[in-house]
């Protein structure tokens, strides 16, 4: 299996294939939906919105509940205000605002200054950062490209490694003959994830090959 790079994941992708799952709706930000989210996880930023940024992880989509967003309407609006300037200036992919919360105004307009995408979603905090974190990790996982030949074994998905021509079709056609099982041909990429790559399926059974123990 030759294993490639980890993919090049912006919040417009993130956006386009799991926005029904986890229920986004754009907000504020739009010209943000180009960043790159470079690191795989979420973030909560309370203690960036209260001034603290030693070690914040800004590399990561960030998810406000109900916690931040009343400590940001307790604030003095000059004081939100900087703070929220302070927390986009260090270029964080996007926001997200679980509980269907609609954001603070000062939120929106400066977001719209910086270029980051707002959403809200009406999951509740802990579902939206569990339900995010599993969506950007089948995102991030590095693609891997596999030559072989599938078929169902009593019920048990087996794949049939091997070069490009040494008798895989043939091989597991025989098994077909003798009334094994469905038989699919293929060469494709496929994500790893946890140390194993998702490689094909035939109806609801799929096909893995662990990494650490190869066939």
């Amino acid at each position: 299996m030759k294993k490639n790079s980890i993919p090049n994941v912006t919040v417009g992708q993130i956006y386009t294939n799991h926005a029904s799952q986890l229920q986004l709706k754009l907000l504020a930000g739009a010209g943000g939906l180009q960043r790159r989210i470079s690191e795989g996880a979420v973030n909560r930023p309370g203690l960036a919105l209260a001034g603290f940024y030693r070690s914040f992880a800004f590399q990561r989509v960030q998810i406000i509940g109900s916690g931040e967003t009343q400590y940001l309407k307790s604030l003095p609006e000059a004081v939100s205000r900087q703070r929220l300037r302070e927390l986009f200036q260090h270029r964080i992919p996007c926001v997200i605002f679980a509980r269907s919360i609609n954001p603070p105004r000062v939120v929106l307009e400066e977001a719209e200054k910086q270029n980051i995408a707002v959403f809200k979603s009406p999951l509740t905090t802990m579902r939206l950062l569990n339900t995010a974190t599993i969506c950007l990790e089948l995102d991030f996982a590095p693609i891997a490209s596999e030559h072989g030949s599938m078929v169902d074994i009593l019920g048990i998905g087996v794949l049939v490694r091997g070069a490009s021509g040494i008798g895989k079709s043939e091989c597991v056609l025989s098994l077909v003959e003798r009334g094994k099982g469905a038989y699919r041909h293929f060469r494709r990429s496929f994500p790893l994830s946890h140390g194993s790559a998702r490689l094909g399926h035939h109806q609801h059974r799929e096909y893995l090959r662990c990494a650490k123990h190869p066939f």
